[in-house]
C-alpha cells in the first residue's frame, strides 16, 4: 500500500478508536475529529502537490534527455553517413584505377599479339 494509502487508514482506525474509547462529549469528539480530517487532508494535500511537482520534474527532465539523445543520434547518424559517402568515393578511385590498370593490360597483350601476327 502506498504511503497516502496508509496514511488514510490509520486516520480512519484512528478516528474509529477515538470515537469508541474516547471519554469526551460528543461535541468534543466531532471537533477533534474535525482537526485531525482537517490536519490529514492538508498532509495528503500537501504531498499531492509535491507528488505533482516531483513529477512535473521528472517529465521535463525525460524531455530534456529525449532531445539530447535525439541529437547526439543524428549526429552518430551523420557521421556515419559522411564515413560511408567516405568510403564510396575511395571505392570508386579504386575502381577506376583497376579498370585503368586492365584497360593498360588489355592494350599490351592486343599489341604484342598484332606484332606477334605481323612478323608471322
Amino acid at each position: 500500500m502506498n504511503t497516502t494509502g496508509s496514511f488514510v487508514l490509520g486516520v480512519l482506525v484512528g478516528a474509529t478508536a477515538a470515537l469508541l474509547f474516547s471519554p469526551r462529549t460528543g461535541a468534543q469528539t466531532r471537533e477533534e475529529l474535525r482537526r485531525t480530517m482537517d490536519k490529514g487532508r492538508e498532509q495528503v494535500g500537501s504531498k499531492g502537490a509535491a507528488a505533482q511537482l516531483r513529477l512535473t520534474e521528472m517529465v521535463h527532465d525525460i524531455q530534456e534527455k529525449t532531445k539530447e539523445l535525439m541529437n547526439v543520434g543524428g549526429e552518430v547518424a551523420e557521421a556515419k553517413r559522411q564515413d560511408l559517402m567516405e568510403a564510396i568515393q575511395v571505392a570508386k578511385r579504386a575502381l577506376a584505377e583497376e579498370r585503368e590498370i586492365l584497360m593498360r593490360n588489355h592494350r599490351e597483350r592486343r599489341m604484342a599479339f598484332e606484332d606477334a601476327a605481323n612478323e608471322e
